[in-house]
């Protein structure tokens, strides 16, 4: 998942002031992708996780779980060299509209660290999503990657979205793995042999 997520996050229509996020009334379908309230996940391995919406003060919380992040993860995540994230990269990731882009933080809820994020970004026609996950290293193992992917792969398809995707390297085995066992098909990254266009296609 690269810097092109930070791209199409400036391009998202930011929220008006005091104007609320879409909601659902009677039987028709939430077309955004914001998720207003906090929820609790349990992992495959029995891990309770707390999930909510990012809000703008937590950039601090988010610089943090990067920093708490190897170098070669961070390489995966932002597809670059890069060794730190830089704060203007952490501000398009809290500033989301939770409309046409949603990012939702997982904390442990025995400790209450931050353990992972999960960030999504449609096109203006909420049709694609683009996704990516994230963990800090000490909780890697613990089945969060899986538990927040299904969760937005979940939130897509309930939102009437078509496609679910993420662009990974191909040296990224775990990731790989996790979104093969939930579904998503992996093909070649027009232009970039070393990276892989991985896909999960909703009815």
């Amino acid at each position: 998942m690269g810097d092109q997520l930070a791209r199409d996050l400036k391009m998202a229509a930011r929220r008006a002031p005091g104007e609320k996020t879409g909601t659902t009334m009677g039987n028709a379908i939430d077309r955004t992708l914001g998720e207003p309230f906090s929820q609790e996940l349990e992992t495959r391995s029995g891990m309770k996780l707390d999930l909510r919406p990012v809000t703008v003060s937590d950039g601090p919380a988010l610089a943090d779980l990067f920093h708490r992040m190897d170098v070669e993860d961070l390489r995966f995540r932002f597809l670059t060299g890069l060794s730190v994230v830089k704060p203007h990269q952490i501000a398009s990731m809290i500033e989301v509209d939770h409309r046409q882009a949603e990012h939702l933080l997982a904390f442990d809820h025995a400790s209450g660290a931050l353990a992972g994020s999960v960030m999504l970004v449609a096109d203006k026609g909420l049709e694609i999503a683009e996704v990516a996950v994230v963990v800090a290293d000490e909780f890697r193992g613990k089945g969060i990657g899986w538990t927040l992917l299904r969760h937005a792969a979940d939130l897509a398809r309930e939102r009437g979205l078509k496609t679910l995707r993420s662009i990974e390297s191909r040296a990224n085995h775990d990731a790989l793995e996790v979104e093969r066992t939930l579904g998503f098909r992996a093909r070649a990254y027009d232009g970039d042999p070393t990276l892989v266009l991985v896909e999960a296609e909703f009815n």
